[in-house]
């Protein structure tokens, strides 16, 4: 995997010398900025010489400023930095706006550099073949549970999204032959999951996680979908984390839909009417 401009000045810019850093922690926090910046700007605002400057490209491998310039925008479509930009007490909501979307449109990114499609047929093929379905997740990984439940309904499987321990275990400890236990987790670390994946596989289950690859639950599974989690999520979770879970759901439904013969595979049948009662817009009341 190509590693992007901008993750590599991310990577390396700890070990800079204190001004070079300073230059480096100012492209990859604003790189569209830098686009519009002459040298002389960039130095003004770094609080740093233009000879500084000049040696933080060359560290990257370019002989001038605007050839970091040109390779920069490069990276920006569509690579991004795969960092989560911290939202503080003092931000307003244009900065709440910009940060959610770009640290959204960074973990997607990540996504697509890391995910093996290989994975998704595998998951895909067995979840079809599934004469049962059973949906597991945590915490906050439950609307992901919710959300593939709803899905896969639209689809006809038959499934069912488990939440609670006591339940969760119930289901697993009586997995068989032909059904298949779908389970979410970010960290794959969760030790109630690792034991539901290890009761469904002694039943005769297969166990598909969506999950960090080398991680206790992927060991147990029979097909682990991959999805890198984020850093240090063990007391604060991002509102970002799960965005890259639902999309790898939304994958598999479509690439079981195609199987299935769909003409509209990326597009999910609409609820009944009489379950969704609608306003008419002719209607002036």
């Amino acid at each position: 995997m190509t590693v992007s401009l901008l993750q590599r000045i991310l990577d390396e810019s700890k070990e800079l010398p204190r001004a070079e850093r300073r230059v480096a922690n100012f492209v990859a926090t604003s790189p569209s900025k830098v686009l519009q910046m002459s040298m002389a700007r960039l130095s003004e605002t770094c609080s740093v010489s233009d000879p500084t400057v000049i040696r933080f490209c060359r560290r990257f491998g370019f002989d001038s400023y605007q050839a970091l310039k040109l390779h920069l925008v490069q990276s920006l479509v569509p690579a991004a930095p795969f960092a989560y930009e911290q939202i503080v007490p003092d931000d307003g909501v244009d900065n709440i706006v910009r940060k959610t979307c770009r640290n959204s449109l960074n973990a997607i990114q990540r996504l697509a550099e890391d995910l093996t499609p290989e994975q998704i047929a595998e998951g895909a093929h067995y979840l079809q073949a599934a004469s049962w379905v059973g949906i597991y997740a945590m915490g906050i990984s439950e609307v992901n549970a919710l959300d593939a439940e709803h899905k896969f309904q639209r689809l006809g499987m038959r499934c069912q999204a488990l939440l609670g321990t006591r339940r969760q275990e119930m289901h697993a400890e009586s997995a068989k032959s032909g059904e298949v236990a779908l389970i979410y987790s970010q960290s794959g670390h969760t030790r109630q999951l690792v034991e539901v994946a290890a009761a469904a596989r002694r039943g005769g289950a297969k166990v598909i996680s969506i999950a960090a690859g080398d991680s206790p639950l992927a060991r147990m599974s029979d097909v682990v979908i991959a999805v890198k989690p984020y850093e240090h999520t063990e007391l604060m979770t991002p509102l970002a984390s799960r965005l890259n879970h639902h999309l790898v759901t939304n994958m598999l439904v479509t690439a079981i839909a195609i199987a299935s013969g769909s003409q509209f595979p990326d597009q999910l049948t609409a609820l009944d009417s009489w379950r969704t009662d609608k306003i008419d817009p002719k209607d002036p009341r």
